[in-house]
Parts: structure tokens; sequence; C-alpha cells
């Protein structure tokens, strides 16, 4: 029944060591009927050749619905581990067109050999892998990798009250990094500003939204309807990311007007506020 997923490897097998930085999730395949799971993994050493691919890298294999909570699925490999697998490249064409195959990295997994191997050539690149890495910023602070995420985070005194800040990056390019903290650096810069236009837009946008939620509410039924003022009033920051593009992402807590979801705002320092919604 998984023929609509091994049709978009090759048929030849390699033994691998692998290893594993986590699982990281599944979707469905609509047209197969089943679910790709995936992998992360960190590097590989080839059996036959002793050749190792020290990258990030994606391995991949199908499983029922059924499946996909047991230790076929979620449960077939473990964070930090390193096992011997039997995996099948992903062909060429199938290849996201805005990278090559050698940087997208991507894998069936066929069988699992062994599932827990010893390979100090892996063993050292977790060690490398788990040392913390930091930015010392005179405006930011201490900003501290969080690997899984490609994110540097901290956190931050947003208008005197402290909010989670991240900085999305290329692990990849450093030049990434100084370039997310220069976007990040002009948002803090103008932060009052920029507060006032995300509460005002997302008042704008959802007030009519939130005394929906609140006519539906039997217990607040009486409650006097909520204004654009109120509503900006009301919410207060909690998460920021940013990109080295100067796109970013605002979350605030909504004090229960939507029963505890985040209300999002997005924009970019080039273009402004262009959207908001729930999440969460």
């Amino acid at each position: 029944m998984f023929e609509a997923f091994y049709e978009k490897y090759a048929p030849e097998e390699q033994e691998v060591l692998a290893l594993i930085r986590n699982c990281s999730g599944g979707g469905y395949n609509n047209k197969g009927d089943f679910w790709e799971m995936t992998a992360i993994s960190l590097g590989m050493v080839f059996c036959a050749t002793g050749e190792n691919n020290i990258r990030e890298g994606r391995l991949k294999w199908p499983v029922t619905e059924e499946e996909r909570n047991s230790e076929k699925g979620w449960g077939r490999f473990g964070k930090e581990q390193i096992c011997r697998i039997r995996i099948r490249k992903l062909l060429d064409e199938y290849v996201p067109p805005h990278t090559t195959s050698e940087k997208f990295n991507c894998w069936a997994v066929t069988e699992v050999l062994e599932p827990s191997v010893s390979c100090p050539e892996l063993e050292a690149v977790l060690e490398e892998y788990n040392k913390p890495v930091v930015i010392e910023d005179k405006v930011l602070g201490t900003l501290t990798l969080n690997r899984e995420f490609n994110m540097f985070e901290t956190d931050f005194s947003w208008n005197g009250k402290a909010v989670s800040l991240a900085l999305e990056v290329n692990l990849e390019s450093k030049s990434s990094w100084s370039r997310t903290c220069t976007a990040a650096k002009k948002l803090v810069a103008e932060q009052e500003v920029w507060d006032k236009a995300m509460r005002e837009f997302a008042a704008k946008k959802l007030t009519a939204l939130a005394n929906d939620w609140l006519a539906e509410d039997e217990a607040n039924k009486d409650t006097e309807l909520i204004t654009e003022e109120v509503f900006a009033q009301r919410i207060t920051l909690s998460e920021l990311t940013i990109t080295s593009g100067g796109s970013f992402t605002a979350y605030y807590n909504d004090d229960d007007m939507f029963w505890g979801h985040a209300v999002e705002v997005s924009g970019s320092l080039k273009k402004g506020i262009t959207c908001t919604n729930l999440a969460g």
C-alpha cells in the first residue's frame, strides 16, 4: 500500500549509521492514504565505504493511521539515538526547486537493523551539537541558540514588560545571524510605535470577532460590548519572532477574549503590519 511513497526513492539500498536529532512529525499522503513520518538526522556514516555525511538530513518512512502513534511511527526513533539502518535516496525529480539534492538530504528508511550502536565519529558530532551557542548583544542581551528550531532566544524587556524574543536564522550562514540581530534592534528601537500600531491593527480587525465570542458566552451575555480602544488595552505582548529579512510575528495574550487563544500580528520592517489572526 506504500507504492506512492517508495516510487519517489531510488531502488538501491544503502546501510548507514545515523545520528537522530528527533522525530519531527508526520504528514498525511492523500494519494496513498497513509502517513509520512519524518525524523531529522544530524549525520550519517555509510557502512560500505566509511564515507560520512555530517549535515542535517531527513529520514522518512510510511505508516498507516493505526501505526502512526506506535513504535512504528512516532516511537521508531529516539532523541540523540545512533542506529544502524537501511535507506534509499530521494530521486532528484522530487527535490524541491529552491534547493539541491545534497542540501535537502532526504532518504527513505526501509529497515532498522540495530536501534542502538556505538560510533565515535557520530558521538563527536553529537557532543559538538550540544555545546551552547551564544550571542552577546549590548541591546538584545544574551541570545542562546535553540538548534531544534533554528532560533536564537532570549527574554527581553518590551515597554517595561518581559517578553520572549526569538531570532530565526540560517544555522549555516553566520551572516544571517547578524542581519537578524540588526532587524530585531530596529524593531526594538521603535518599540513604543510598533506596539501601539500592532495593538490598533489587531483591535480594528478583531474587535467584532471578540464581541461574537462574548455573545456566545452565557456567563458574560450581559457584559458591555468590547470597543476597539478596550481591545487594544487588554492584549499584552508575550512573544516576538523576527527573521533576517525583517519579517516579524508578535503574539499577544488575549485576556480571555478568545478563551486563551493568542492574538497573532505579522508584518515586516519594510511593509509595516500586514495581517492579524488567532493562534493556538
